[in-house]
């Protein structure tokens, strides 16, 4: 039999049962529109955080408190805050970085009046602007005096300002943050979010007086540090280890980070970590929409048989007239497989059109998704589509083909 004739005589027997046809094709798409929108989310949320992450700067070293190193194994939830203000004076005397900040946040109620609100409180000191620069609409930021001296003095976000005040200037107002009065002394521009979180609704104030008036702490929760311009920011990062491992009486002969009470990290550990989690994430989610199209792959079976059941004396007749058993089996795999591809490209447009609707209503509460499809998911999409109706297609088809001739034409 030509191809041509193949697929003529597989497109008439689909369009017999259009119904049936149909609802075939249905699980297909969903399967693979599933894949696509899977992949596609995926890719976008991945590109999203590598995005945030590269915002920060690529001269950016944090240190927190860790046991050990949590890339090596599943994280302990037992950390103890071991970061403290002294250590960032070690490392700073080491000369490689052009800034360091210590950096305590935690959320309190903040109230001007009768307006409160929760929100997000950062302690930080003078050269935090070094490290994550802005710009004012009102005022300053504070200055080493004012961190030395424990003063309360507030810098506000934009939106929190607005909130608490309106549009009037709210420099050298007052302002109660866990009703503990302090002095607002500047207001940031709009600085939008840094890594999912809202700049424009948090307030900063001197992390000494974070420490002592309103957590009663003597550490930090982590260390952001500038490398100066030049420094390699991998021996920078080692000798932040070295020092802090003095500074925490840690004898750790074989620098294994295992054995610290911190983890140093730059954007480049922080990359490397978001692939490996969003390749897992992508296997995953498409693992899950694969399971669709094993669904589509068995009802595609199903309807098959089905098929053969019912053109039992059209396969007799055919036999008998010279058919062969492979024209037979290519008959039918072909339909099967027809099914499939059709329902594959379907899907992928559905896919795709499903994924530009997502991307464009996440761009209004994320200013950095962007529409990611890969062209490997599509690919795949359509080879996977054709794969499940041989695979499914085979047994119908061989039972259709083995059929004996005059037994299928005494079929009623």
């Amino acid at each position: 039999m030509l191809w041509k004739d193949l697929i003529s005589s597989s497109t008439i027997s689909i369009r017999r049962n259009k119904s049936r046809s149909a609802l075939t094709i249905l699980g297909i798409v969903i399967g693979i529109a599933s894949v696509i929108l899977m992949l596609s989310i995926g890719k976008s949320a991945e590109g999203l955080i590598l995005s945030e992450i590269a915002d920060l700067g690529s001269d950016l070293i944090f240190v927190e408190p860790s046991a050990g190193d949590p890339t090596s194994g599943p994280p302990n939830p037992f950390i103890e805050q071991s970061m403290t203000m002294d250590d960032e004076e070690a490392v700073a005397d080491t000369g490689l970085f052009l800034a360091t900040s210590s950096i305590l946040s935690s959320t309190y109620t903040v109230s001007h009046e009768e307006e409160n609100q929760f929100a997000s409180v950062e302690g930080t000191n003078e050269q935090y602007l070094d490290i994550f620069p802005a710009e004012f609409i009102y005022g300053r930021f504070f200055t080493e005096s004012e961190i030395d001296s424990y003063s309360r003095v507030a810098v506000l976000g934009k939106e929190i300002a607005e909130d608490m005040y309106g549009d009037q200037d709210p420099t050298g107002q007052k302002i109660k943050i866990d009703n503990i009065q302090f002095r607002i002394i500047g207001v940031f521009d709009e600085q939008g979010t840094r890594f999912f979180q809202d700049l424009d609704t948090r307030v900063n104030i001197p992390v000494t007086t974070m420490q002592r008036d309103l957590m009663g702490v003597d550490f930090v929760s982590y260390l952001t540090l500038r490398a100066n311009d030049g420094v390699d920011l991998d021996f920078a990062k080692d000798e932040v280890r070295f020092v802090l491992r003095d500074e925490h009486n840690i004898d750790n002969p074989e620098r294994s980070q295992d054995n610290d009470d911190f983890f140093v990290s730059s954007q480049n550990d922080a990359e490397d970590i978001i692939g490996v989690v969003g390749d897992v994430l992508t296997i995953l989610l498409a693992s899950i929409a694969a399971i669709s199209l094993v669904v589509g792959g068995i009802g595609i079976m199903n309807i098959m048989l089905v098929s053969v059941t019912e053109r039992t004396r059209e396969i007799g007749l055919r036999k008998s007239i010279g058919a062969t058993k492979n024209e037979i089996l290519q008959q039918f795999l072909a339909e099967a497989v027809l099914l499939t591809m059709i329902g594959g490209i379907v899907g992928v447009l559905m896919g795709i059109f499903a994924s530009v609707v997502i991307a464009f209503g996440a761009g209004f509460f994320l200013d950095d998704w962007a529409l990611n499809i890969p062209v490997s998911g599509i690919i795949a999409g359509v080879v996977v589509a054709t794969g499940v109706g041989v695979a499914f297609g085979v047994y119908p088809a061989k039972r259709a083909a083995n059929l004996d001739p005059i037994e299928a034409l005494r079929y009623e």
